[in-house]
């Protein structure tokens, strides 16, 4: 039959060096495949989301095309004829790039474990689609927080957008966010945990190392009003809880932002880019590498699109007073202890 033809044909190719002679072509692309998602869970430790995102990418575009041939078969010209139909099916760039990304771990993987002697989906054999990115985002200023704050459901969900706008975490972090995290004396929001919605389980930070922000004075009058709650205040417990002292789920928290946003009269702007706030802000205190720090990235590069967004209308004088040696004003705390339940914090003149 037809496989039968194609496996023959590509045994013919062994002598061109296309594979080596004492490894039979037996195995096919779907157990190829297999081999690789097997190898990303349990020996990569990839991310549950990750590997569920590999496993959609081969069942809707891989394995109905290649999953019965065998894995040598498969050449760089039929990898490009799958980015073209992908491309003109109008997918985005980035969406065919992130499919031919898998296509190129199956294939990696397959040189160990199936004898071929190359990856057809090489970015040496087949080019990529270029993806531009914008690096632009919409943040809210100090005005438009306190607002969307005020039009907030309760005072969870206020103290909620705030942390996300001053801290900079990822929904994950905030979800998993406990008590004791929150050092009001040591005015720090440490980063230990990040929940996962698609596992339903805790795990390390993106970044996988634990890391911690300044906590501002913005932030000490709502977090401290929500630790005052009649239940879940024990430092193992979840800052922000459902009804039962469990993980918010994400759904629920979009759709109560979202109706935040429409009582206080706010344009669309996503949850997660409340983060972009902490951001944007960030840099015009802190050197690059500490925002990259605090913001868990693990390449500068990611931090340096605060860079280009931050306006510089004051940037002339800023620099002329560091020329002059003017000191820079900080941010320091009241007279008085600091803790949970405690007294508030000293503002600077400049605010997110």
């Amino acid at each position: 039959d037809a496989l039968a033809d194609l496996l023959a044909a590509e045994r013919r190719r062994v002598g061109e060096g296309a594979y080596s002679d004492d490894v039979p072509l037996t195995a096919t692309f779907g157990e190829a495949a297999d081999g690789f998602l097997h190898h990303v869970e349990h020996v990569k430790g990839r991310e549950f989301a990750t590997v569920k995102d590999y496993r959609l990418s081969i069942s809707r575009y891989l394995r109905p095309r290649w999953g019965d041939l065998p894995v040598g078969a498969i050449t760089p010209g039929e990898v490009a004829r799958l980015r073209d139909e992908l491309m003109a099916a109008g997918l985005s760039p980035r969406s065919v790039v992130r499919h031919l990304t898998v296509c190129h771990g199956i294939f990696k993987h397959a040189v160990r474990a199936h004898g071929i002697l190359r990856n057809p989906a090489s970015a040496e054999l087949v080019d990529r689609p270029t993806v531009r990115y914008s690096g632009g985002f919409d943040t809210f200023d100090a005005d438009e927080l306190a607002a969307l704050a005020r039009a907030a459901g309760d005072d969870q969900d206020a103290a909620l957008y705030l942390t996300a706008a001053y801290t900079g975490l990822r929904l994950g972090e905030l979800s998993a966010l406990r008590w004791r995290d929150i050092d009001f004396a040591g005015q720090r929001v440490h980063v230990r945990r990040a929940w996962s919605q698609a596992a339903k389980a805790e795990k390390a930070p993106k970044s996988g190392k634990v890391r911690s922000v300044p906590l501002v004075t913005e932030l000490v009058g709502p977090l401290d009003r929500l630790s005052r709650r009649e239940h879940f205040t024990a430092d193992d417990d979840l800052v922000f809880v459902s009804g039962t002292g469990e993980h918010l789920a994400g759904w629920t928290l979009r759709r109560h932002y979202a109706a935040a946003l429409g009582r206080a009269g706010l344009r669309s702007v996503r949850f997660h880019d409340l983060r972009h706030c902490f951001g944007t802000v960030a840099v015009r205190a802190f050197p690059l590498s500490d925002v990259q720090a605090m913001l868990g990235h693990a390449h500068v590069t990611t931090t340096m699109r605060y860079v280009h967004h931050r306006p510089g209308a004051d940037d002339a004088a800023k620099l002329s007073a560091a020329f002059a040696g003017d000191p820079v004003p900080r941010a320091v705390p009241r007279n008085g202890d600091i803790g949970r339940n405690s007294a508030q914090l000293s503002a600077p003149e400049t605010a997110l």
